[in-house]
């Protein structure tokens, strides 16, 4: 098996992101690393590794990677 990373634009993200372990790459060129516990059009909610909640604006996420399973 294999994975494979997937870039979604702020502007695609949907709430079937939310569980999910992603990168988050903002307008500062800041990278977060964390589950998606919320999303919707105008914020991104993720909890780091270290149990705390962070909060970005959608206008201020650049892109999110995301890694998919794949068979090969």
């Amino acid at each position: 098996m294999g994975k494979r990373q997937i870039i979604i634009k702020p502007q695609e993200a949907t709430t079937k992101l939310v569980g999910e372990e992603v990168n988050i790459e903002t307008t500062e060129l800041r990278v977060w690393h964390g589950y998606v516990t919320s999303i919707n059009q105008n914020e991104l909610k993720f909890r780091d590794t270290r149990q705390k909640i962070h909060t970005l604006k959608m206008s201020d996420v650049r892109r999110i990677f995301a890694e998919r399973v794949t068979e090969y």
